[in-house]
């Protein structure tokens, strides 16, 4: 291309009319139409790596899964009115809020126990982690020689398994596993798995959204079932003290039917009085009880699923889609690349014109 072609990048005047703002735009498109061959074989050059890309790819699957999580309502009046009774409802279960969910369903714990899970595939069971290997050859081939695959529950997990489960729930819960909030105003959950089979999608979503929601209710609601129990005892224990004692004083009262003496009649009245104080401590037990059961199921989170995942779970990514944001990216690269160039030949241009004669 003539170098009068070339279009001025640079002027020494500050000020610029409209007929030159025309000039030069016209000599910016005079110089790219130079080069159109160019830019339309880079363009398509671009367009058709995008395409073959798409193509070419492994086929890869998304599962999501959204749920809701409502948080359990606060005792108000109910946990005054269990205090009196010496006993506490939920106190323990604060400091895993909500939020930490979204944590707790990434963290080794509950990742390595979905993938120690059994799954049933055509009439078999097997482990959903010896799934996982089965699809990634490379992987698979790299256990077998180390004797790893496939992986056997009652035999898991020696130092080799648990380091190389590691790296395994590693890869899945960093690179392929995305857990987050729908919005942060609504409880909605949503958990995605991407992976190249589609079994394992399928199954790892359903069983990691069921195990950590399974923990979390449990460690949410596990003073509450502490308290519980030790008073499903107590009232199991009262219970038996006070039909014993109930059998006593009707012994009593049978050997005092034809006493005339007091004093002889000072032990029925003894059992008695423990009837009555046991009766009296029953009832109290069992309204207590009763009590922190209603407390707990206020203070029990609900967790509701709104959408699992639906087949086929392929992602099918456009290759027309993909070609054309090639061949733009072509294209625009292209026309970046000859302008820095003009432009730099400008500078080189104008200091050549400028460098003093010796």
């Amino acid at each position: 291309m003539n170098e009068a072609n070339q279009p001025q990048f640079t002027d020494s005047s500050d000020e610029i009319s409209l007929a030159e703002l025309w000039l030069k735009v016209k000599s910016v498109v005079t110089y790219l139409w130079g080069y159109k061959f160019l830019i339309v074989a880079v363009g398509l050059l671009f367009g058709a790596g995008g395409y073959f890309k798409v193509k070419l790819a492994k086929p890869s699957y998304t599962a999501s899964l959204t749920f809701a999580l409502e948080q359990g309502g606060g005792g108000g009046g109910l946990s005054g009115l269990a205090s009196q009774f010496g006993f506490s409802m939920g106190a323990g279960a604060e400091g895993l809020g909500g939020d930490n969910l979204l944590s707790l369903m990434k963290s080794r714990r509950i990742v390595q126990d979905v993938l120690l899970s059994p799954i049933y595939l055509n009439g078999d069971s097997l482990l959903l982690v010896n799934q996982y290997v089965a699809a990634e050859p490379k992987l698979k081939a790299k256990w077998d020689s180390l004797g790893l695959y496939p992986v056997v529950a009652s035999k898991c997990c020696d130092p080799k398994q648990d380091s190389a489960l590691g790296v395994v729930v590693k890869s899945v819960s960093e690179n392929a596993l995305a857990v987050s909030k729908v919005d942060k105003k609504l409880s909605f959950v949503t958990v995605s798995y991407t992976g190249a089979d589609p079994v394992f999608t399928g199954y790892f979503v359903e069983l990691l959204t069921a195990k950590s929601t399974e923990f979390y209710v449990q460690t949410k609601m596990a003073n509450s079932t502490a308290n519980i129990a030790k008073l499903e005892q107590r009232v199991d224990s009262v219970s038996a003290e006070l039909q014993a004692a109930m059998v006593g004083y009707a012994s009593a009262q049978d050997q005092n039917s034809f006493t005339v003496q007091s004093t002889a009649k000072v032990p029925s009245v003894q059992k008695q009085m423990k009837v009555t104080m046991l009766t009296t401590l029953y009832g109290e037990l069992v309204k207590n009880l009763e009590l922190s059961k209603t407390m707990a199921a206020r203070e029990e989170p609900l967790i509701t699923v709104i959408d699992r995942p639906h087949y086929p779970l392929r992602v099918r990514e456009s290759k027309l889609k993909s070609a054309a944001i090639g061949g733009v990216l072509g294209v625009f690269l292209t026309l970046v690349f000859l302008g820095a160039r003009a432009f730099i030949q400008d500078l080189n241009k104008q200091a050549s014109l400028l460098k003093p004669e010796a």
